[in-house]
């Protein structure tokens, strides 16, 4: 039975809305092997929701690899280890369809490419920035384009230097937000002043990652596209981003659609800004626990079972 490990990402990073991505180094696996019908079997969160149901992303996404080169998949067995917080804007279901390719193109003679992989992928996604991370590691920024002699979309990504200097600080509340419910939020058009901040804000973001200029990060990762639209659903949202700013961090985002948040801290601060983004949340009636995680820089990878 093949095994992969697929990393957790956290999109969008303040002003880089459906552009940006980062994988980190917590995981979820998917295990498989063909067979005559399905059978899928999980453990960890929402483990009951998932097990002996053949309709899931990592199913889809299976099928579609053994479509894409001409063969038949009528069943396999499944085993998901599912070890990323499930709240939401840690990139689970970009584990699922990562974890799902990645193994079928294993088993295949990896007759796809990993550019081909993010193609499929962001098809079943709807959006490449969470499942870009994933593939390639370490902090990409990704852009959608047509193939000039093809109908079908293809992805450009481009790998960014993630800052040494930086720890990775994550605070993960005991809310529920769907990535649906959040992107009904957003408005379809937005005034020239909203897109020119956020495209001035996004290119300093990318040259304070390849400077080094961590100093950058706190104006760089400004946003008026999505965030104070999607704090309605997390009481306290720039309360908890303000909190820790005081506390030392150079940058802080919503990760993803929320409700996670993500920070980004000298190493000497990472229990200080936790804990005090966890008493912010505290303080509005809302459990939430705070972890680390450094950068996952290589995506996923296969491990023996």
């Amino acid at each position: 039975m093949l095994k992969v490990m697929v990393p957790a990402t956290s999109a969008n990073l303040g002003p880089g809305f459906d552009f940006l991505g980062l994988a980190l180094d917590l995981y979820n696996t998917v295990s498989f092997t063909p067979a005559s019908e399905w059978s899928v079997r999980a453990e960890g969160y929402g483990a009951e929701a998932l097990t002996g149901r053949d309709d899931l992303l990592v199913c889809q996404a299976l099928r579609r690899v053994f479509s894409a080169v001409g063969e038949e998949l009528n069943g396999g067995i499944v085993h998901l280890e599912n070890r990323i917080p499930e709240a939401g804007g840690l990139g689970t279901s970009a584990t699922a369809i990562v974890g799902g390719l990645a193994v079928a193109n294993r088993y295949l003679g990896d007759p796809l490419t990993k550019d081909d992989l993010l193609t499929l992928a962001a098809e079943l996604e709807g959006h490449p920035d969470n499942v870009a991370p994933a593939i390639f590691g370490g902090l990409v920024g990704v852009v959608k384009e047509k193939a000039a002699t093809e109908f079908r979309s293809t992805y450009t990504c481009l790998k960014i230097p993630f800052p040494s200097a930086l720890q990775v600080v994550i605070v993960v509340p005991k809310l529920r937000v769907s990535t649906a419910e959040a992107r009904r939020l957003l408005p379809q058009q937005v005034s020239l002043e909203e897109a020119t901040f956020n495209l001035a804000r996004t290119g300093l973001l990318v040259g304070a990652c390849f400077s080094g200029r961590v100093d950058l990060f706190r104006l760089a990762m400004e946003d008026v596209l999505h965030q104070n639209r999607r704090a309605v659903l997390i009481p306290g949202f720039n309360q908890v981003l303000a909190k820790a700013y005081q506390e030392g961090a150079f940058g802080v985002a919503l990760s993803g659609s929320g409700p996670t948040i993500i920070a980004f801290v000298p190493g000497t601060k990472e229990e200080t800004v936790g804990e005090g983004m966890v008493s912010v949340f505290t303080q509005q009636g809302i459990e939430a626990r705070w972890l680390s995680a450094a950068v996952n820089q290589d995506g996923f990878c296969f491990v023996e079972d």
